[in-house]
């Protein structure tokens, strides 16, 4: 994965979850953060699916568990 492609990734995830990309860190997890609830998520998926063209398997969307195994996930199917 190249450096475009995590930048995206950071913008989307900041976008979708409303949190600074200053803030972001890998270890913002699913339900610590209160922004991040089951409808972000799936919005977050989405987004992610639409932007590269691809399509998460269902464990991989829900092993995405914080932002580095989102990233990590992602460059799975790029």
């Amino acid at each position: 994965m190249d450096q475009k492609d995590i930048d995206t990734i950071i913008n989307i995830f900041s976008h979708i979850m409303g949190i600074p990309k200053n803030e972001l860190n890998d270890s913002i997890a699913y339900n610590s953060h209160p922004a991040w609830d089951s409808l972000k998520h799936l919005q977050l998926i989405s987004e992610l699916e639409t932007e590269f063209d691809i399509e998460f398997d269902m464990d991989d969307i829900i092993a995405m568990e914080n932002f580095g195994l989102i990233r990590e996930l992602t460059a799975k199917y790029l």
